[in-house]
């Protein structure tokens, strides 16, 4: 008797341990669940007014996005400028979609092995017109890990990317799918608007290069051909300029650029529903370097190589012209 009912009373603790376990499982864990944060940060975009970014590869040094009058700039120091289009929109997305995967870790002490220190992460606050902060994230560093694929086949592995993240008022650090830093601690420069020309090739009906000494010419369409003076341009040659006037971004600014001469190169670009289009083109420091401006950008000034957007602009009656080429 004693033996069964010490089996008996073995088989109730048995029971009873299973059930705390069974009811741990039911209420511990998805309660632990419930606190991660699914989504770091929420806020409602119309209400934004300002943006402070602050890149590590910057070494600290704010990059603002104000809202004025219902468009965006983008600053540092002294000099402002308008953002890329859809710059913000795109900064505004990739905030909202960060998601918590996982908690990476609850103190402090952690945070330098994740890049979430002040001088090692890439800091940004977003604020309303009150001056209210909708939202204050510090993005740290990323990892990637190769995985299997099972229906992958022959190149089964995949890489999956962890950024790391934290709210600056917290010290939990969360795990996020995505390469985060490559979305948020880039240059100035990368957030300007690097407009040059934009056309539509159909639209454009007359084009004309003012070079030095008698090199100028004119390009002009009529009855949908195009021509230099009486001589038939090269349909092919025509066609593959006009494609790179449709959408053509300048390459590197030029910011401390004052012209005191008269520009070297010009471009006029004329059509139906288009205003004209004028580009400018100055000598740089030495007889390599050109600066150009654009009427559609009037404000900037970027700097190219013989080979770069200068090459692309200012092209030759030989290129053209089939009876003129290889003189």
């Amino acid at each position: 008797m004693s033996s069964a009912f010490n089996n008996r009373r073995l088989l109730y603790l048995l029971l009873g341990l299973i059930a705390i376990l069974f009811l741990t499982i039911l209420i511990k864990i998805p309660k632990e669940k419930a606190t991660l944060k699914s989504k770091i940060v929420e806020f409602d975009t119309s209400e934004v007014s300002k943006i402070l970014l602050f890149p590590r590869i910057s070494n600290g040094k704010a990059v603002e996005f104000n809202k004025i009058k219902g468009k965006w700039t983008v600053q540092q120091g002294s000099i402002i400028s308008a953002t890329q289009e859809g710059a913000v929109q795109n900064l505004f997305g990739e905030v909202l979609n960060i998601k918590a995967q996982s908690l990476a870790a609850v103190s402090k002490s952690k945070w330098k092995e994740f890049e979430l220190t002040d001088s090692l992460a890439t800091r940004i606050k977003i604020i309303d017109i009150k001056g209210k902060i909708l939202a204050d994230l510090m993005i740290g560093k990323f990892n990637y890990k190769q995985q299997d694929n099972p229906y992958g086949g022959y190149s089964g592995n995949n890489v999956q990317i962890t950024s790391f993240v934290r709210l600056y008022s917290e010290q939990n650090v969360y795990a996020v799918d995505g390469l985060l830093p490559f979305s948020f601690n880039v240059k100035f420069d990368d957030w300007r608007d690097k407009t040059f020309i934009k056309s539509n090739k159909n639209d454009i009906t007359g084009i004309k290069f003012t070079f030095p000494a008698d090199s100028s010419y004119s390009l002009n369409k009529k009855d949908n051909v195009w021509k230099i003076a009486d001589y038939v341009a090269d349909s092919a040659s025509i066609a593959n300029y006009l494609v790179s006037l449709g959408s053509l971004n300048g390459e590197n600014f030029k910011d401390d650029f004052k012209p005191v001469l008269s520009p070297v190169y010009q471009l006029s670009i004329e059509g139906n529903n288009l205003l004209n289009i004028s580009i400018k083109c100055f000598i740089g420091d030495s007889k390599d370097e050109y600066i150009l401006n654009s009427s559609l950008n009037p404000d900037v000034y970027f700097t190219s190589g013989k080979n770069g957007l200068f090459e692309k602009i200012f092209t030759s009656k030989k290129f053209f012209l089939k009876q003129l080429k290889g003189r």
